[in-house]
């Protein structure tokens, strides 16, 4: 059975903060309060290490000073044969949008706005078209009510004309039916 590593003791050998490692762990669903089990160590070096292999002791070229007429030579020390960036990072993990999601959002974002000023040109040449069938309705509510008024004066002046030509015709034809009435002579 292999022994759970300390989560500060791994902190500490890879310079980093324990707050993120803790919560990125417990946000991957490790329980952290006995230690790093194998598993949840594979998973944060993976996740905050470049390179997740263990690190590996370099080798330390002794200096060397030769002597020798009075002068003293030193050799260069030995140059790494490789730097690993993330010891010179800070503690935040580097993250960054992908070039092509961003060109999508901001494809979605003209989209909307596009669709957005669309429908409003939409909406207007509704309300503009509502606006002329308004006008439209109120001139023929007028040119009906005018005529109306005009229909009822023609009307009642022709029925008051035909009441009189009728006054006139059942005169007319009473006198046919009744005997002349002698002029009233006057009296003395």
């Amino acid at each position: 059975m292999t022994e759970n590593m300390s989560l500060s003791a791994f902190c500490k050998t890879h310079r980093l903060s324990k707050g993120s490692v803790h919560k990125f762990l417990r946000g991957e669903g490790f329980d952290t309060s006995k230690g790093l089990t194998p598993e949840a160590l594979t998973a944060a070096k993976a996740y905050f290490l470049d390179n997740p292999t263990e690190p590996t002791a370099t080798a330390i070229t002794p200096m060397v000073i030769e002597v020798g007429n009075h002068r003293g030579q030193l050799a260069l020390p030995q140059a790494p044969s490789a730097i690993n960036l993330a010891d010179y990072r800070g503690d935040v993990a580097l993250t960054s949008f992908e070039p092509e999601d961003v060109d999508r959002f901001l494809s979605s974002c003209d989209g909307f706005l596009e669709a957005v000023d669309a429908d409003y040109q939409h909406q207007q040449a509704i309300t503009q078209r509502k606006a002329q069938q308004a006008a439209a309705v109120k001139a023929k509510v007028e040119q009906v009510k005018e005529a109306s008024l005009v229909y009822k004066l023609r009307s009642e002046s022709l029925a008051l004309h035909n009441a009189a030509i009728d006054a006139q015709v059942q005169r007319d034809m009473s006198v046919l039916g009744k005997p002349q009435q002698p002029a009233a002579s006057p009296q003395p």
